[in-house]
């Protein structure tokens, strides 16, 4: 096929997909404020509205299965996170000690994402114990990648020993990760909060590149389906960054009048038309945002304004599209 024959079936492609919506198949949001999860059709509508169980709390992540059946949630608050069935929220199992945050066995401390991966793990990033760990699908420990409770950037040289005589900027150590996504079926993306990089590893946690990342705050770097980077900045102002897999910018949104200025944008995810779909948590909305015009083609959520009933959210920090 020739080169404008390609660009026209991948054209073609993007139409068919926006027919459906701007939202694709639907997503589901994390909807922290208010414990639930919500999930939107590919037209934006409301679909259905997930109470979560207890012992959680404020789950501010929600990750969907291979077949949806399944989600895998966080909570920071309880330093836990769990398997629900989908949409019927029953709790299937849960890792983490709930109220009892550490490095110990079955301990967390803040973690964040538990993300399918290709391999069937679950990739989980445990933010102050520096660490990333892979459960299996039955939330098991499987391996352990950086070192529990070392918190360095690992730029591919050893330094001098520290006061533990671990050589912390030894490769495969990890600085506040707060992301771990899938890259390929063999390797990771995973966000460090400190150093603003995101380091590509592959799943024993070797080091293979580090990328530098324009965030002040960089959350939750994943790849796209057209093969690029997208991570948010966890500020305020926020923004989102695109970048290719060698570390250069292609788009930056971050617009400065009031009602488009961001305010703690933790995730972007890129949808299957080109389309990207982001959270706003602190201005309590769900964008979709098109990288072409730069241009809000949907929002669900009233613009600062918190809430429970339909079309209102309460500190929305995570999603998901439907696949």
């Amino acid at each position: 096929m020739g080169r404008f024959g390609l660009l026209g079936l991948l054209a073609w492609i993007g139409l068919l997909a926006w027919a459906k919506g701007p939202l694709g198949q639907g997503l589901v949001v994390a909807d922290a404020g208010n414990h639930r999860l919500v999930e939107l059709s590919g037209e934006g509508r409301l679909v259905r509205v997930v109470p979560l169980p207890s012992p959680f709390r404020y789950t501010d992540d929600v990750f969907l299965g291979p077949g949806g059946k399944v989600a895998y949630i966080t909570d920071p608050e309880v330093d836990a996170v769990a398997a629900v069935a989908y949409p019927e929220g029953r709790l299937l199992w849960v890792y983490g000690t709930p109220g009892r945050p550490g490095k110990g066995p079955g301990q967390l401390d803040n973690p964040d994402d538990l993300v399918p991966l290709p391999s069937g793990l679950l990739a989980l990033a445990d933010i102050r114990n520096c660490r990333v760990l892979l459960l299996t699908r039955e939330g098991k420990p499987f391996r352990v990648l950086g070192r529990t409770g070392v918190c360095s950037n690992a730029p591919g040289f050893f330094n001098k020993p520290n006061r533990t005589g671990v050589c912390s900027n030894a490769p495969g150590f990890f600085n506040k990760p707060n992301g771990a996504f899938p890259l390929g079926k063999d390797h990771l993306l995973v966000t460090e909060i400190v150093g603003r990089d995101v380091a590509i590893v592959d799943l024993q946690g070797h080091r293979l590149k580090t990328l530098p990342l324009p965030a002040r705050y960089p959350s939750d770097a994943n790849l796209t389906p057209w093969n690029t980077i997208l991570v948010a900045d966890w500020s305020d102002p926020g923004a989102v960054y695109e970048l290719d897999l060698e570390g250069r910018l292609l788009w930056r949104y971050a617009p400065t009048d009031p009602e488009g200025r961001l305010d703690h944008p933790s995730v972007a995810v890129g949808l299957a038309h080109g389309l990207v779909a982001l959270t706003d948590d602190r201005r309590h909305r769900v964008l979709v945002v098109d990288r072409r015009s730069n241009r809000v083609v949907f929002q669900y959520g009233k613009t600062g304004v918190p809430g429970s009933a339909p079309g209102l959210l309460r500190f929305p920090d995570g999603l998901d599209p439907m696949r």
